[in-house]
């Protein structure tokens, strides 16, 4: 197995504000207009139509005083969706609203507002937003605004290797985690457990190999860029993947940028850095503190590092 090229990819989503008065002066905010991309979707629309530092991590989240929300201007449509919410959020950790047409002509058109409950002890809160046209541009713009990076979902180092002939991909991860012993804690960790636990499961692509948990970050191995395990082929389930015990093969992945449908994206493996809580549904939550955004960074930093 050949290495052709390592890379980085920061996921980021969500806007964390400590306190109730930091969500309601956000959300008015937004709603005013003074945030970049806070009308984007409408105008797309109609262009189509007509053409603090603290004991938070090292955030600067408490934005209850800050910005240019203007009480008097605050809208019935606004009211009602802080109503909603916090009540909501009296029993459950989150609350969405999304709207239609009847958020035409405000900021809020063709867009789901999600406001989640981060910390109940802490009083931290956090605030998404996600519009027609230009997904979550509104919500990289609130958080802009105010200065806050918004939440680490997860720093996946992605490893793309060379395909083998008959559109085939081949991962051999002995070489691999001994070349990560230097910055996990994977000693004792062989390749054959990897390929046995990607090879565990028929039908879930997202199995993986947790490889460390530390300092309340999980790291884990999966596959990245290849096709999925299990296809159906002429009305036939059939199984795309095979190993001999130390080393996992499998076809490549079609490229559906490609106009020639037989083009096949370079496979890939993903080394994941994330959060280690997890939510009901088992999805790990995104990291809001800043010191442990900058603790996943720099480990997947050095991972990548020690591919290179």
């Amino acid at each position: 197995m050949k290495i052709v090229k390592v890379s980085i990819h920061r996921g980021r989503r969500g806007i964390p504000v400590k306190g109730w008065k930091s969500v309601v002066n956000a959300i008015n905010t937004y709603a005013n207009g003074f945030t970049c991309g806070s009308g984007a979707t409408e105008q797309v629309t109609a262009e189509a139509i007509g053409k603090s530092h603290g004991s938070n991590g090292g955030l600067a989240i408490d934005v209850s005083s800050r910005g240019d929300a203007v009480v008097g201007c605050r809208s019935q449509l606004v009211d009602n969706l802080l109503k909603e919410a916090e009540e909501c959020l009296r029993t459950r950790a989150n609350f969405s609203k999304s709207y239609e047409y009847d958020g035409m002509s405000t900021p809020f058109f063709k867009t789901s507002v999600c406001i989640g409950v981060l910390d109940r002890k802490q009083d931290m809160y956090s605030i998404g937003i996600n519009a027609a046209y230009v997904g979550d541009g509104p919500e990289q713009g609130l958080a802009d605004h105010f200065g806050i990076p918004r939440m680490l979902l997860s720093c996946a180092v992605e490893v793309e290797t060379e395909p083998l002939l008959g559109n085939r991909f081949e991962f051999d991860f002995e070489p691999v985690l001994r070349k990560l012993d230097a910055v996990l804690d994977t000693k004792k960790i062989t390749g054959k457990q990897v390929v046995e636990a990607m090879m565990t499961q028929d039908e879930d692509r997202r199995i993986s190999l947790v490889l460390q948990v530390e300092d309340g970050l999980e790291v884990r191995i999966q596959p990245g860029k290849v096709e999925d395990r299990m296809k159906y082929t002429q009305g036939k389930l059939r199984d795309t993947w095979s190993s001999n015990g130390i080393v996992l093969s499998g076809e490549l992945q079609r490229d559906y940028d490609n106009e020639n449908p037989n083009a096949k994206v370079a496979p890939t493996f993903l080394i994941v850095v994330c959060s280690l809580q997890r939510d009901d549904l088992g999805w790990n939550l995104p990291i809001w503190r800043l010191d442990r955004q900058e603790k996943a960074i720099d480990l997947a930093n050095k991972i990548a590092a020690a591919l290179q």
